[in-house]
């Protein structure tokens, strides 16, 4: 186990805590409400974004990073000789189209992640006002499903976010958190494909990573 698995076994037990300390009815309540904020966010990050964009600019501000940060990465993968010969042009050229590509996703995990939280934190609210109320007098069996249930909430948003930046994670070397070494990553990443598979069903593949094809961050270049 590495720092990275330590953090989240960290947040998970933190989750479970919570849950343990809500009980059943409002652990059950909240595990409930982060899939429906799971999915207000992929149905309306698109229109979420659409209005933030003319305000703060952010593809604008956005892409010139994203273009340093894909050159900083061609030239830590082109060290001394080039296995196909591609000149320099060329991978500039691959820069350019993989700079849109890799600003869009950006963008749209933002989204995302950002229009999850509130929903989230909205539902959470209606839950506080509403539910845990009722649940105040709670057994040990009542606590120890809530336990279960802040668990499992805990490790679907870490999933979550962990799958929608699995992409910039992995890229480089040995990836931003060094998640090769980690034994937890591989479960993580289990539960986004579960989260991918209930997705699809009612949205397509609108989460699947677009960067796959790109030769620049899959060491082709």
């Amino acid at each position: 186990m590495n720092t990275f698995d330590y953090v989240m076994l960290a947040l998970l037990v933190l989750g479970g805590i919570t849950g343990f300390r809500k009980g059943l009815i409002t652990g059950l309540s909240r595990f409930i409400g982060k899939i429906a904020a799971i999915g207000i966010a992929v149905f309306f990050h698109k229109p979420f974004l659409n209005l933030l964009e003319p305000v703060l600019g952010l593809e604008a501000k956005l892409e010139p990073k994203i273009g340093d940060f894909l050159t900083k990465i061609a030239e830590s993968k082109v060290s001394g000789t080039d296995a196909y010969g591609a000149a320099d042009s060329i991978r500039q050229s691959m820069i350019g189209q993989a700079t849109p590509v890799l600003t869009d996703y950006v963008l749209k995990i933002g989204a995302v992640l950002l229009l999850f939280i509130l929903a989230a934190c909205i539902i959470n609210l209606i839950i506080a006002l509403v539910i845990t109320p009722i649940a105040k007098n709670l057994s040990f069996i009542n606590r120890g499903g809530g336990l279960l249930f802040g668990l499992l909430s805990t490790f679907l948003v870490i999933s979550l976010v962990l799958g929608l930046f699995s992409p910039l994670l992995s890229t480089g070397d040995s990836g931003l958190l060094k998640t090769g070494s980690s034994l937890l990553y591989p479960w993580f990443m289990q539960g986004y494909g579960m989260i991918l598979s209930g997705i699809y069903v009612f949205a397509g593949d609108i989460l699947n990573n677009p960067l796959d094809s790109i030769p620049l961050l899959n060491g082709l270049v």
